[in-house]
């Protein structure tokens, strides 16, 4: 991408939305493009916070795991998410785990010169107090529901906020084995072998070339 096309693209990031057109050229020019193969760390949980991600192309996955290697997967990152953005603001570790899930290109920001950008933009500060207040209530979202719903709710909510439509099917927009779907809501593979069994029974989806097709509109209750 050229200067222009990545400041637009930066204007339609979560974390610098309604920034000034020249605020843009700033922390632009604060940037670094990076290309990571897929199967690469951004970092890990724990590791120290020197640096923020934007997405550009390609997939990641966020996680966070325990010693005996359980998994819970509760984002996967799409072109314009963040990543990193918090251990920049509080000199804190890093709460959890992101790894490249394709090949994928990024804008990376150093901790300093994320900070001497910020301290050109004394404007965008407040702004950006707001993005990032967004981002957390998103979060907050994905805890709520892992809080209040049972697992079938989690499922559910999980697939409404994948799904796409190709060729007037709707579908979930990428493949998912049992186990990425029981990673990403916090149960085991066997629950969602059980659930997905059901569903297709009942005639809600259909399994195709590991694609979930909705055939209705998921139950409220399961």
């Amino acid at each position: 991408m050229d200067h222009h096309l990545l400041k637009n693209f930066l204007s339609q990031s979560a974390i610098f939305q309604d920034f000034a057109d020249e605020d843009l050229d700033i922390v632009l020019n604060a940037a670094v493009k990076r290309h990571l193969p897929k199967g690469t760390f951004l970092f890990r949980e724990g590791d120290p916070g020197e640096s923020m991600y934007i997405l550009l192309e390609g997939r990641t996955r966020s996680f966070t795991s325990d010693n005996q290697g359980k998994e819970f997967v509760f984002m996967i990152g799409e072109p314009g998410d963040v990543f990193g953005e918090v251990s920049l603001i509080d000199n804190e570790p890093r709460s959890w785990s992101t790894q490249t899930e394709d090949d994928s290109s990024f804008l990376m920001f150093s901790k300093q010169d994320f900070r001497e950008a910020l301290n050109a933009l004394p404007n965008a500060k407040d702004q950006l107090i707001l993005n990032l207040a967004y981002m957390v209530r998103r979060l907050s979202l994905t805890m709520k529901n892992l809080a209040l719903l049972d697992v079938y709710g989690r499922v559910r909510a999980l697939f409404e906020g994948m799904l796409t439509e190709t060729d007037g099917q709707e579908m979930i927009s990428e493949p998912l084995t049992q186990q990425a779907i029981a990673d990403r809501v916090g149960s085991s593979r066997e629950m969602i072998a059980r659930i997905l069994k059901e569903l297709v029974f009942g005639g809600y989806i259909r399994l195709e070339n590991k694609r979930i097709i909705l055939l209705q509109k998921l139950p409220e209750r399961f």
